[in-house]
């Protein structure tokens, strides 16, 4: 799906890469508890990561078009947020962006086709910030998959998910890399999904005896695989969830005691609106998955009404698209509480309370008609967003419980 975006971004002007007080363009609609405490501004910006302490990085991919012939489009912004200061910048121009942080000093990032990383055709690339404003690639690693990493938990293995779809019994799933030695990661071993591969991957590990992961991307189904991955090298299947509903389970991520499953709905391939509040599809669902095996529906909640653009749209018309895409994509659970922050693309960001999960609440939002916001991701005591049209912006929001 990332690759589909790469279109837009010819369409949209270019900002310099800068801090700002408050919102650069677009008339703001917000919650009165949210205060938006910086932006740095840039167009194309895709994944967050975050090293646990002040530094934050957020990718930025410059598409398809013209690709590496802007010296400062594409790449890694590297940011202390203690300072509210980007400190630094990997130039790197290519697509499909993704980013983790993996021990201080060293992040990974995954691509398709970036120009600073060619060996690694559609692959990854570990990257050294020791010295964040200078940050260095120090190896490539070709794993034939491009979209989307996630590292296990307390091992040196990752797992690169290829962002495909659900249809293909012989689609394999995420390629296993070990980057014990990040200067030769290597391929220890691959999985198969039975019916899909893995458009992202994301882990809930709580205790020794409920090691999770969870592997989304069917289109059509809703399917959502959860994996037993107390051996990470040979995960095995212990639960799925099956919803039509859904038409494509874009990610599945589990809360900070591991019991409430959010499952959001990348649904670009049909009509959906950001005006009833009530569209079937490009909502967030949510699930009890205290016992994994046994996965039980609790709720679901739609774009926001009245926020986002207007009319209906589909993907097979671009400007439609532009002009209203509205549903779910970035998911982030607050490592503390119940709330969870979704990026709505043309309906900016909300933060839902799921302190009863049959009854979600809106707790905050903020949205600007010039947003695409696309990843959220807690963040030293601030909700951060990676937004495609206006870069990183940090959000203080008051009252959450």
């Amino acid at each position: 799906m990332k690759k589909m975006i790469g279109a837009l971004l010819a369409l949209g002007a270019l900002f310099t890469a800068a801090i700002a007080p408050a919102s650069a363009a677009g008339e703001v609609d917000k919650s009165d508890n949210v205060k938006q405490v910086a932006q740095f501004q840039y167009t194309g910006g895709t994944e967050l990561a975050s090293d646990g302490g002040h530094y934050l990085y957020a990718t930025e991919m410059d598409g398809n078009d013209n690709r590496g012939q802007d010296p400062t489009k594409g790449g890694l912004h590297i940011i202390d947020s203690n300072k509210m200061k980007e400190v630094g910048f990997l130039h790197c121009a290519g697509n499909d962006n993704d980013i983790e942080f993996l021990r201080p000093g060293l992040v990974v990032m995954s691509f398709a086709h970036n120009l600073c990383a060619p060996a690694a055709g559609s692959g990854m690339m570990f990257v050294d910030v020791k010295n964040p404003a200078k940050p260095r690639v120090i190896s490539e690693l070709n794993t034939g998959k491009s979209h989307t990493l996630k590292p296990v938990p307390g091992t040196t293995l990752i797992y690169m998910a290829g962002g495909g779809y659900a249809g293909n019994p012989n689609n394999y799933g995420p390629a296993i890399v070990d980057w014990k030695n990040p200067y030769k990661p290597k391929v220890v071993a691959t999985t198969k999904t039975l019916t899909m591969d893995c458009h992202d991957i994301s882990f809930s590990i709580t205790a020794e005896d409920r090691q999770l992961g969870f592997c989304a991307g069917a289109i059509g189904t809703g399917e959502v695989k959860i994996w037993d991955v107390s051996d990470p090298l040979a995960p095995a299947l212990l639960g799925e969830i099956v919803n039509p509903a859904i038409q494509y389970s874009h990610y599945a991520v589990a809360n900070h005691d591991g019991t409430l499953l959010a499952i959001d709905d990348e649904a670009a391939f049909v009509a959906h609106d950001c005006n009833t509040g009530q569209t079937p599809y490009g909502r967030i669902w949510f699930y009890d998955i205290t016992n994994p095996m046994v996965p039980i529906l609790k709720s679901s909640w739609a774009a926001p009404a009245g926020r986002g653009g207007d009319g209906t749209s589909n993907i097979g018309t671009l400007v439609g698209w532009v002009s209203s895409w509205c549903l779910a994509h970035g998911v982030d659970w607050n490592p503390k509480t119940n709330n969870v922050a979704i990026t709505w693309f043309t309906a900016g960001m909300s933060v839902l309370d799921l302190n009863d999960p049959a009854a979600p609440k809106e707790a905050a939002y903020f949205d600007t008609d010039d947003t695409l916001s696309y990843s959220s991701l807690w963040h030293d005591g601030l909700l951060w967003t990676n937004d495609m049209a206006r870069g990183a912006e940090a959000f203080a929001i008051k009252g959450l419980k």
